[in-house]
């Protein structure tokens, strides 16, 4: 019943703040615009430029399911941080609900969202196919990374001006999915300690048991460290 209160407050909260429900309404709105790139503006350029397109989907894919977690978890750092300046959180620390169940509370608002939204970008996109055991695995850990990201976000602002400039710096992780094209071990290294990698991984090789096994530690570990951090503060 409490939690219940809570969603509802969210959504409120979302729809009183112009910033949040815009950046809530984009992966609304990107999935139609990737689909319409493709069915119109790609045939066109190749009437000009020859390549074909269908052996980058799967990056487009992840890319497109990576949007979802990135905006969806800024929303959610910028609700921590209202409730953080408006001193929610020290009054709900009294509560039957408690600190951990509040950060449960918001963060699993924000993962059904994004669990919601990433379906339908897959749907929408429809430019390359998986199984529905993985697209249903890949949406638990875009959760992971949209909580990940609100958390990160959390501990770095200290006000929305410079919540919008880190939120443009975390962000960055999106573009890591495409790594591979570059072929620098370097950088592969690098972006293979992120979630959103193994995103594009689990998707590139339909759910290998490699892939998905790291893909999981990886988030599991920088999601697991952020929140015992943020419980414990």
């Amino acid at each position: 019943m409490i939690k219940s209160i809570y969603y509802k407050s969210d959504l409120k909260q979302l729809l009183r703040e112009p910033m949040m429900t815009l950046l809530f309404s984009i992966p609304i709105i990107i999935a139609p615009v990737f689909r319409l790139l493709l069915e119109f503006a790609v045939p066109f350029s190749q009437r000009y430029i020859t390549y074909d397109i269908t052996l980058y989907h799967n990056y487009i894919l992840a890319f497109t399911q990576s949007i979802v977690a990135s905006m969806l978890g800024v929303v959610m750092g910028f609700m921590l941080l209202d409730d953080k300046d408006a001193k929610i959180v020290e009054l709900i620390k009294v509560t039957p609900l408690g600190s951990s169940g509040y950060l449960f509370t918001r963060l699993s608002f924000i993962a059904v969202g994004i669990f919601v939204y990433g379906i339908y970008s897959y749907l929408v996109v429809g430019i390359y196919t998986i199984s529905i055991p993985i697209l249903l695995y890949i949406n638990i850990l875009l959760g992971m990374l949209g909580a990940t990201l609100g958390l990160i976000f959390i501990k770095l602002a200290s006000d929305k001006v410079k919540g919008l400039i880190y939120a443009k710096g975390l962000n960055i992780i999106i573009l890591f999915p495409f790594v591979d094209l570059l072929e620098v071990p370097f950088i592969t290294v690098i972006a293979a300690c992120f979630p959103t990698y193994w995103i594009y991984k689990i998707i590139e090789s339909n759910g290998s048991f490699f892939s998905i096994l790291i893909g999981t530690i990886v988030s599991s570990i920088w999601f697991g460290v952020l929140i015992r951090k943020e419980v414990k503060s």
